[in-house]
């Protein structure tokens, strides 16, 4: 019988797999299998890149590695829904900051700003692949500025969207799984509402969905999400809040009042409404979103942000271009330093950061510290809000490193805000289905082996923000497509990471 060239294909890259990962049995394991359920103890066997079997005892083959893993837990591999790992990955392929924390797949491309075009950058890593799987969005402020240059400070022509959406449908046929807006950073922020339907409206049409870090974060928090409801009923299709959070406090303390009505009217206006958060109360961003408005030079109003924001003391510079010795340091001691007012620090630095050309955003970036425990806590135990790290292989805040394994040990097993296998399924499962992978985040036969091993009384974040790379505790082992690429909480080298492309992908 003769073989057509795709059934050639997938039996090549089958036998390719099974040369790469060597068969294991996995004994003794506590199995979170990704749907929620409770968990079963027993045995998982994978041969090459997939699981083939799941039992209370399975016996061992000849030929297969058997590992006793004496009641640790074993959940598929956790899946980041908001990662900039895309800035690092490939200079750093091992990706040491989020495998060791039980990530096996980040989805990049976030805030609007993505790798161009996205086919090349696919190319790059499928030819030289890292430890772990990747996913991107088609970022909103990328196809924007490769249409309008430098010219972002107001809203598109009919003739410019009709490009951005050429160049949007490219993107989507290359693999990507949706549009990602920031539209509180400078390059989107000019775009309007109906700009962004019709570019949703592209994505749906790829049956992909829609993913924003919203218009304010602050005190037009629920102006933004309106608008997220909006581009989803017109648009017609899913959305997604990023990173959600209530980032003033002018809006603290609403979490528990007011969410549960958007989800209710997302449900009654058939918008499906998820979102993504990470276990902290304060952020890493540009110095610019502070002031929501742009009215920089305003005294009033910088005044008004700084205190919704936690104050000057609760703003630490990251970076800043001018004068890199103030990194570290609070926008109060630097006013300090300066011998003036927290206000005129600010619209100082953010006169320095200018540009010729209109701001660089990088120049100047900060930590801060405004949101509420309380709202954090609502938002991650909330089952349709899955998590993420929202951030580098190698950033400023600890949530590129930690975030993970401080639901599992902070907010699971310490304060049981949740059950354990509801935030795995929050972390694998979930994410999973609003990326349609047919075949990961499950433990289950003919899944790819993408596995996590971890002790539920041990696990914990050990990053910080003085040494916001730090390794958890508590995750030995990590398995990406059936080979180990974490042993014994170090990295292996091993690099059999994915390019993961979306149904809409035509190569």
């Amino acid at each position: 019988m003769r073989m057509t060239s795709s059934v050639l294909m997938t039996a090549l890259l089958l036998a390719s797999s099974r040369l790469l990962a060597a068969d294991v049995l996995l004994t003794n394991v506590v199995v979170y299998d990704g749907t929620g359920s409770e968990p079963l103890r027993g045995d998982v066997r994978i041969e090459g890149e997939r699981i083939v079997a799941i039992a209370p005892h399975l016996p061992a083959k000849g030929g297969e590695t058997v590992l006793d893993q004496r009641g640790l837990a074993l959940a598929p591999g956790f899946i980041d829904m908001h990662s900039h790992g895309d800035g690092d990955l490939v200079d750093d392929l091992d990706a040491a900051a989020v495998s060791r924390q039980g990530v096996t797949t980040i989805l990049v491309g976030q805030d609007g700003d993505s790798k161009f075009p996205l086919r090349d950058y696919f190319a790059g890593l499928s030819a030289n692949p890292p430890a772990i799987n990747l996913a991107s969005m088609a970022g909103h402020a990328t196809i924007r500025g490769q249409v309008m240059g430098k010219d972002l400070y107001r809203a598109s022509t009919p003739a410019e969207l009709a490009q951005m959406k050429t160049l949007l449908a490219r993107e989507l046929a290359a693999g990507a799984f949706g549009l990602s807006t920031g539209l509180e950073y400078e390059a989107a922020h000019f775009a309007t509402t109906d700009e962004v339907i019709d570019l949703a409206r592209v994505a749906a049409e790829a049956r992909g969905f829609y993913i924003s870090h919203v218009r304010d974060e602050a005190s037009r928090t629920f102006d933004s999400f309106d608008e997220v409801l909006r581009i989803g009923r017109e648009a017609q299709v899913p959305v997604q809040i990023t990173h959600i959070k209530m980032g003033s406090t002018s809006v603290w303390h609403q979490a528990a009042k007011r969410m549960p009505e958007y989800f209710e009217r997302a449900r009654r206006e058939g918008v499906d409404l998820k979102a993504d958060v990470y276990p902290y109360t304060f952020w890493h961003a540009t110095i610019r979103v502070i002031v929501s408005d742009r009215d920089y030079f305003n005294p009033r109003k910088v005044e008004q942000a700084l205190a919704e924001n936690g104050g000057a003391q609760n703003i630490r510079i990251v970076n800043y271009a001018p004068e890199p010795a103030l990194a570290g340091k609070t926008l109060a001691g630097i006013a300090s330093h300066w011998r003036v007012t927290p206000v005129e620090a600010y619209m100082r630095i953010i006169r320095t950061t200018g540009g010729a050309d209109g701001p660089n955003e990088q120049d100047v970036n900060v930590l801060g510290t405004s949101m509420s425990e309380d709202d954090v806590r609502w938002f991650i135990a909330h089952p349709q809000i899955m998590f993420c790290t929202d951030g580098e292989l190698h950033g400023a805040h600890p949530r590129g490193a930690g975030s993970f394994p401080r639901i599992l040990g902070h907010y699971v097993r310490e304060e049981k805000l949740l059950p354990l296998a509801l935030a795995i399924h929050k972390m694998t499962g979930l994410p999973a289905a609003q990326l349609g992978l047919a075949d990961r985040g499950r433990i289950a036969p003919g899944y790819v082996a993408d596995l996590v091993v971890f002790d539920p009384a041990t696990v914990i974040d050990r990053s910080t923000v003085e040494n916001p790379v730090a390794p958890p505790l508590g995750i030995p082992a990590v398995m990406v497509s059936g080979e180990w690429v974490v042993r014994d909480g170090a990295v292996t080298g091993k690099r059999p990471g994915r390019v993961l492309r979306s149904a809409a992908f035509k190569p």
